[in-house]
């Protein structure tokens, strides 16, 4: 498949995410911003289902196919369109939170609903895997993109030899070369090499040594003519090269995740939003005693963090998989189990996505009398109103004669 076909359907995705972003608030309020689907419920719940869903699988097929554009770059925008791609998903959905899924808009959306146990469920597990997906996206994608940005930013300031500061440009130059001999196919010339060692010292034929070095397409490093006067400098100089690459090599990691992580922070504000607008579970009381008082609601602080490690594991495994299905090979059974289990997981997403929005219930009387005076008591004892402070007994007084007229 070309690049060009790779950025039509990416554009595709892209559109279909903004599309869906935009229709969350045409379709559900008016002119006023009041929601004009209270009455009907079926509606609703398509809008309300389809729309998140639509935006989330839009996102995953936009990043399959910038995959396979970095996989197969030819320029530079083929080698920064990930990193593009990213940031400007982070942009419509921080715009999205500025706008369609802005605080105000978001308790019109969810009023008069109550969540369910598996609403809560869909925001902390689906949303952990969502986080660790990106993470572990963001960093591949990162790392290979910003190879040579990563290499120059750690030599400018931090990776200097005093001996050699006039060649620091040369030096710079090399350093590039080293970071494509590891990221080319080192391996089968180091292979050929030790294969071949003892007709190397015999200065004889090597047919598939040449053919190991001709296919690693790498140069040799170029060292200066006054370096090369002495043996002992030179020495010196290629080890000064090595032990700034393996200094740098070792922190690119370290820089792609930090650039991850940036990614992920500003894409999981946004998917919160949509998870909350997708589900109605804004950690408020809904007043219902079986949802409140559910042992997965009512442990959720317990349960939470075991549930969001589950979920963040199994989305950074995600671009793993996702890596294995990209490599085409009629003779390994790895891509198909790869995909399988991306289907596997895509289908069990929307599967809880849609019951998530399919279990919101609307809100009776007695469910907003009691998750009220749920709501006031605790923001009583948050303010520490009690009797047994002088000063707080006239107000505890009337906050509880307050609660008990609701």
């Amino acid at each position: 498949m070309n690049n060009n076909l790779n950025y039509s359907i990416l554009l595709l995705a892209i559109i279909m995410i903004i599309l869906s972003i935009l229709s969350i608030q045409y379709l559900s309020l008016d002119k006023n911003n009041t929601n004009k689907l209270l009455n009907s419920d079926e509606t609703e719940s398509v809008i309300r289902t389809l729309m998140p869903i639509i935006s989330i699988f839009g996102f995953f097929i936009g990043c399959y196919f910038v995959s396979l554009i970095v996989e197969n770059s030819h320029s530079s925008l083929d080698t920064y369109s990930g990193i593009i791609y990213l940031l400007l998903i982070a942009v419509l959905l921080l715009y999205m939170n500025a706008t369609s899924l802005n605080s105000d808009l978001i308790r019109e959306y969810i009023k008069g609903k109550k969540f369910s146990s598996l609403g809560v469920l869909i925001v902390i597990g689906i949303g952990s895997i969502l986080f660790g997906f990106i993470d572990n996206f963001g960093m591949k994608l990162g790392t290979e993109a910003l190879d040579d940005i990563f290499l120059q930013g750690f030599l400018t300031p931090f990776s200097r030899d005093t001996r050699f500061m006039e060649h620091k440009d040369n030096i710079a130059k090399n350093l590039k070369i080293m970071n494509k001999w590891a990221s080319n196919d080192w391996a089968k010339v180091i292979n050929h090499t030790l294969r071949f060692k003892d007709e190397i010292s015999k200065n004889k034929k090597m047919k598939d040594l040449i053919n190991a070095i001709n296919s690693f397409d790498c140069g040799k490093l170029d060292i200066p003519k006054d370096i090369l006067k002495s043996a002992s400098v030179t020495n010196d100089y290629v080890d000064n090269i090595r032990s700034q690459y393996v200094v740098i090599d070792g922190s690119k990691s370290m820089m792609g995740n930090t650039f991850s992580n940036f990614c992920a922070a500003l894409l999981a504000a946004g998917i919160l939003n949509l998870f909350v607008y997708l589900t109605a579970f804004d950690e408020g009381f809904t007043g219902d005693e079986t949802i409140d008082d559910s042992f997965f609601v009512k442990n959720r602080n317990v349960i939470a963090p075991v549930i969001e490690a589950i979920g963040i594991v199994i989305g950074c495994l995600i671009p793993v998989f996702l890596n294995i299905a990209m490599k085409r090979n009629n003779f390994n059974n790895n891509t198909r189990y790869a995909w399988v289990i991306i289907l596997m997981v895509a289908i069990f997403m929307g599967i809880m996505m849609y019951l998530g929005s399919n279990t919101i219930q609307v809100m009776t009387n007695d469910d907003k009398r009691n998750g009220l005076k749920k709501t006031l008591n605790e923001l009583r004892e948050r303010y520490d109103i009690n009797s047994r402070n002088e000063t707080d007994a006239e107000l505890d007084e009337k906050v509880k004669q307050f609660i008990s007229k609701i």
